[in-house]
C-alpha cells in the first residue's frame, strides 16, 4: 500500500476533486456572509478627540523635563476618561435619553487612544447605535473637559474639544467582506483536508512493486477503455 503522495498525484486528486473544492468553499463563504450580515448586530464607533494643554514651566532649562512628562502623563489623561469618576458622570446625563446606560456598560463601550508625543487623544465609543455611540463620545469627551481639572488640579491649564464625534452611518463591525473571505478559506482547506485523509486512508494497491514485497504473483492486468463506460454486456 502506497501511503506516500507524490506531487503528481497530488495534482491529480486536486483535479479529480475540483468541484468539490469549490462547492464547500462556496458554501461556507454563503455561510459565513449570512452570519456577518444578518445574525450578528452591528457595531457602529464615534470619536472625539481632546486636547490637554498642561501647566507650562516658564525655565528654559526644564524644557527636556517638560516634553518627557507630557508623553508620560498623557497615558494618565487615558486611563482618567475610563475611570468611574468620568464614566458614572456620563451614564447620569445621559439616562434621560438612555435609560439602561450603566458605568460598567460604558467601560466596554469606551476607548481611549492617542498618538506618540502628541497632547490630542480620542475618545470612541462603540454601540448598536451610531446615535447612540456619538451622544457617549461626546458627553465623555465633554465631562472629562470639566472633570479633568478638577481632579488633576494645576498640573492641566486647559482641555479643549478639537473635534465632536459624527453620527456613523457605517458599522465598523462585522467585517462582511473579510468574514466572506475567512469562510471561502475554511471551506477550502476543510476541503482540501478531507481529500487528503481519504486518499491517505485508501488502501488501493497501485504498483505491481508492492506484490512483490509481498511476495504474490501478478496473474495479470486489466486495463481500462473509456467507450467502454456506461456498457452493462
Amino acid at each position: 500500500m502506497d501511503t506516500t503522495i507524490s506531487y503528481q498525484r497530488l495534482w491529480e486528486l486536486f483535479k479529480k476533486n475540483f468541484f468539490l473544492l469549490i462547492i464547500s468553499a462556496l458554501v461556507l463563504a454563503a455561510a459565513a456572509y449570512a452570519g456577518s450580515k444578518f445574525l450578528i448586530h452591528p457595531k457602529y464607533q464615534s470619536t472625539a478627540a481632546l486636547l490637554v494643554n498642561r501647566s507650562s514651566n516658564t525655565d528654559p532649562n526644564a524644557a527636556l523635563g517638560n516634553q518627557q512628562a507630557d508623553i508620560q502623563i498623557i497615558y494618565t489623561y487615558r486611563d482618567l476618561a475610563t475611570r468611574p469618576v468620568i464614566l458614572d458622570q456620563v451614564a447620569r446625563n445621559l439616562r434621560n435619553r438612555y435609560p439602561d446606560i450603566t458605568s460598567n456598560g460604558l467601560t466596554k463601550m469606551v476607548t481611549v487612544s492617542s498618538v506618540q508625543n502628541s497632547q490630542i487623544f480620542s475618545i470612541s465609543a462603540r454601540s448598536n447605535d451610531p446615535v447612540e455611540s456619538r451622544d457617549i463620545a461626546n458627553m465623555t469627551a465633554d465631562v472629562f473637559k470639566t472633570k479633568a481639572v478638577q481632579v488633576m488640579g494645576k498640573s492641566i491649564s486647559n482641555v479643549s474639544i478639537v473635534s465632536r464625534g459624527l453620527r456613523a452611518n457605517t458599522p465598523v463591525s462585522p467585517n462582511v467582506r473579510l468574514c466572506t473571505l475567512a469562510g471561502f478559506l475554511l471551506g477550502g482547506f476543510i476541503a482540501v483536508l478531507f481529500v487528503l485523509i481519504k486518499e491517505m486512508s485508501d488502501n488501493t494497491y497501485r504498483d505491481l512493486a508492492f506484490l512483490e514485497q509481498l511476495k504474490l504473483n501478478s496473474l495479470g492486468t486489466v486495463n481500462y477503455a473509456s467507450f467502454h463506460k456506461g456498457r452493462t454486456k
